[in-house]
């Protein structure tokens, strides 16, 4: 028999073959994994640009842990030495490539965890450093690839049906945010776990009530909880004047950093008390938004727009909610020194009641207070609004993309951020409510942010006027509340 006679019956007793198993319609199931060679795999490394895993990154090995040892999130494998998450692995990744230098706010004390890993990213960073991750095993040669098409989409979906995803980083790098960022850009995490995905999610999953239900409201939780215990390790000596770039960056300047006590204890309290509480919760704000992504990352000066944007309403919404939380006294406000005001006392020592201009001023307190109670108080006491739902209502408040003399970019960011936190407010209610009920009490909690915009333009003509005659006013509440020149 020649070569060619042995190669043709070679061939027909294949085929012969193959047709004898497809007829035989056998019970098991063929994959391709099962006809490779022993040692061949079906994912070869390959470049990045084919959106393929790269060398750095291996599957686990039996046995190994399935939780990432920076954050405790899901892992996806072993990364540069340590089995990490696909959103860790891209960070570290990120930040080694760019030499990035990030400073923490909070003493190198903050919380890592799969709420809370977007808070603070030097301490991110440095954990990544502790756990083993070992900045020498970035390829040098595998730099950016060029914008994907469609980056990831196959990866969410399945027959037909979106797989369930996580928004871990709603609110630290927002993941419909990052897709604004230039470093969304970077294939660092093409193939995410389940609770990574959020920051490659496809634009169609951005409209469901879902997205981010479990995580967006937890990371403003925690965002909450650091910025309430914050306290001044070294208080720094006040000052008469403070420039407001200085206060973005250390804001104990304006105030330190003294315990929220919203416990009446104190008695009623007068100008100077009312003044000072403000001041302290103004502080508050300044290290809300030193926290809260994306307004942490704008430059000071769109920072400083934001904070005078949202400052009236920020302290008459934590006002409101500590006092419906701590008192049952319809007709008191809580400040946060202990002392608190009552809707039919003065404010103003009996001696300065003989003056005509402090009988105007006493009368317009007395009208804004009667508001603070009648329109944000009273209706927040009628709601019972929740923690988890104050901490949405915060956040839908300075995360006003409408904010005077921020750019485009910034205002978009902000847009994205306050639709994610309003998907997810909405999320969380029509997860324990009838869909009826879900609807009004979202609506009714959203009502409240233009009822207390109302209220905050009153009190800020009363300090106007407080300000006019008293003939005197604190320079950093002055600049804050009627100077606009960002």
């Amino acid at each position: 028999m020649t070569e060619t006679a042995a190669a043709v019956a070679a061939y027909a007793a294949i085929a012969s073959s193959v047709a004898a198993i497809m007829r035989s319609a056998s019970p098991h199931t063929y994959s391709i994994e099962s006809i490779l060679k022993p040692g061949e795999s079906i994912s070869p490394t390959l470049d990045e640009s084919t959106n393929a895993v790269e060398e750095e990154s291996t599957s686990l090995n039996a046995g190994e842990p399935t939780i990432c040892s920076v954050c405790h999130d899901e892992a996806s494998g072993r990364h540069y030495g340590v089995v990490a998450c696909f959103g860790c692995k891209g960070f570290f990744r990120r930040t080694v490539r760019a030499g990035k230098n990030y400073v923490c706010r909070y003493e190198q004390k903050c919380r890592i965890d799969k709420a809370g890993r977007n808070v603070c990213r030097s301490c991110r960073f440095q954990k990544c450093l502790q756990v083993g991750m070992e900045p020498d095993a970035i390829r040098p040669d595998r730099d950016k690839t060029g914008r994907q098409k469609n980056p990831r989409r196959c990866g969410a979906y399945e027959n037909g049906v979106v797989k369930k995803t996580s928004v871990v980083s709603m609110l630290g790098d927002l993941p419909c945010v990052a897709l604004l960022d230039k470093e969304s850009e970077l294939s660092d995490d093409t193939h995410s776990s389940p609770s990574s995905r959020a920051e490659s999610a496809p634009a169609e999953m951005s409209s469901s009530a879902s997205l981010g239900d479990d995580s967006v409201l937890p990371t403003l939780c925690e965002v909450e909880h650091i910025c309430n215990q914050l306290r001044d390790a070294h208080p720094f000596e006040q000052r008469t004047v403070v420039a407001l770039v200085d206060a973005v960056l250390r804001p104990s300047l304006i105030a330190s950093r003294c315990a929220l006590k919203f416990d009446s204890s104190r008695g009623i309290a007068g100008c100077k008390e009312y003044v000072e509480s403000v001041k302290r919760l103004t502080v508050l704000l300044f290290d809300y938004s030193n926290t809260l992504k994306p307004i942490a990352d704008l430059s000071a000066t769109e920072k400083i727009c934001v904070i005078r944007n949202c400052l009236a309403q920020f302290i008459l919404l934590v006002i409101a909610h500590q006092t419906v939380r701590n008192t049952e006294n319809a007709h008191m406000i809580l400040l946060p020194d202990g002392h608190y005001l009552h809707r039919d006392k003065s404010v103003l020592s009996n001696e300065h009641l003989e003056d005509k201009r402090y009988v105007l001023l006493d009368a317009r307190v007395n009208c804004v207070k009667r508001n603070v109670i009648d329109q944000v108080i009273g209706p927040m006491r009628r709601l019972a609004i929740s923690d988890v739902e104050l901490v949405a209502l915060k956040a839908i408040m300075c995360l006003d993309p409408n904010t005077a003399k921020i750019d485009a970019r910034s205002a978009t960011l902000l847009s994205v951020a306050r639709d994610s936190v309003q998907n997810a407010l909405y999320g969380h209610l029509s997860s324990s409510l009838p869909p009826t009920e879900a609807t009004s009490r979202f609506g009714n909690i959203l009502l409240l942010v233009a009822s207390i915009s109302k209220v905050g333009a009153a009190v800020t003509g009363l300090m106007q006027l407080s300000r006019d005659i008293i003939a005197g006013c604190d320079s950093i509440l002055d600049d804050l509340f009627f100077h606009e020149d960002c």
